[in-house]
């Protein structure tokens, strides 16, 4: 069933999560490839670990420390020779059958509407699908209020333009929409990414009933100092577009140039 899958799998400096993340996925999605960029330490134990990976067909990339979300998901995508690829995370619980079959619901909508680029679900159930107003400097996400009021979960998909990073996506996107290779964290890239996916004519849908949860996690204080970076105010992703304003939506300015 899921032949056609590589799972993408970035991770730094949780390693814990990150081997219960392989071992589900190895179990319950027996079929898909994994590809893990890892950009956090090197230690022998995962070494020997890593190896037992790729001998059973799955594909490890150790980037030097601290790399980056963008350089992680660029040497990801650089390597995917399948026809999805699935963006996951280190702290995803891929163990149970909820999960399987979201992952079914998601392939089946990108094999039944080839016009359907990438096909997204949830995180922890949490509503988070936007249409994205974009006049070239100003862009602004606009809620779609009506998916859990209507009989939502008789559609197979609803139209959107950005949604959480849990998606199913057609490889050949990737020849036209990349993240920054400098990107650490934050600074825009999730924003950016799908402003890039609709100026480029993408077609973005969420799936309902494909849902995963991250499993319960105590990040060290090593790891938060690193992570702590998203709270700063740099919008770097935006600037590099042209974009002035980005306003959540919440209705919060997430970014705003200086005058």
């Amino acid at each position: 069933m899921f032949s056609k899958i590589s799972i993408g799998i970035k991770t730094f400096l949780r390693d814990e999560q990150l081997f219960n993340t392989t071992h589900a996925i190895q179990d319950n999605l027996p079929s898909a490839k994994m590809i893990i960029a890892d950009c956090g330490d090197c230690t022998e134990e995962k070494d020997g670990i890593y190896a037992d990976i790729a001998r059973d067909g799955h594909h490890t990339i150790q980037l030097p420390f601290d790399a980056g979300f963008g350089a992680m998901s660029n040497a990801i995508v650089d390597v995917l020779d399948r026809p999805y690829l699935l963006i996951g995370s280190d702290d995803f619980d891929f163990s149970t059958e909820d999960v399987r079959q979201g992952v079914e619901l998601l392939q089946a909508v990108l094999d039944d509407y080839p016009y359907i680029d990438i096909a997204s679900g949830r995180v922890n159930n949490n509503p988070y699908e936007f249409e994205l107003l974009d006049d070239g400097h100003t862009v602004t996400e606009i809620p779609l209020d009506f998916i859990d009021k209507h009989r939502i979960q008789y559609l197979r998909y609803v139209r959107c333009d950005l949604t959480v990073n849990y998606s199913l996506m057609h490889g050949d996107v990737f020849d036209k929409v990349r993240w920054d290779s400098d990107v650490k964290i934050g600074q825009g890239e999730h924003g950016a990414f799908f402003v890039d996916c609709k100026r480029a004519g993408l077609k973005t849908v969420y799936v309902p009933n494909a849902n995963v949860n991250e499993q319960p996690v105590r990040n060290t204080a090593r790891y938060n100092e690193y992570r702590n970076r998203a709270r700063s105010p740099e919008r770097t992703c935006f600037v590099k577009r042209g974009i002035k304003k980005y306003v959540l939506g919440n209705g919060i300015i997430d970014y705003q140039e200086k005058q």
